[in-house]
């Protein structure tokens, strides 16, 4: 997972992106997403079928939360879908709120 040029969290007040960076989601992807033992899955894929990507990331990420909030697989994909704190936690941009 590499850093962004631009910030895609720029569009939030001062104080809100604050909110996100100190709640559970800030430490997420601050201290965990990228400490995710994805390495472990990954010889389970084929390495000759286009760029690496974050899914794996994305998938282990969502597991933990699903187990850490109590949720159900409904309750998940609703989350991961429309909730901005998961779009942080996870490093998505506001495009992810428009297409899906």
């Amino acid at each position: 997972m590499t850093g962004d040029l631009f910030d895609r969290w720029a569009f939030l007040s001062a104080k809100r992106r604050d909110l996100l960076d100190r709640s559970w989601a800030g430490v997420f992807r601050q201290h965990l997403l990228t400490r995710l033992p994805v390495e472990k899955l990954a010889p389970l894929f084929r390495t000759d079928d286009g760029r690496p990507s974050n899914d794996l990331h994305v998938a282990l990420g969502v597991l933990i939360l699903q187990q850490m909030f109590d949720l159900t697989d409904a309750q998940v994909v609703e989350s991961a879908a429309f909730n901005m704190a998961w779009h942080f936690a996870f490093g998505f941009d506001r495009a992810a709120f428009c297409h899906a």
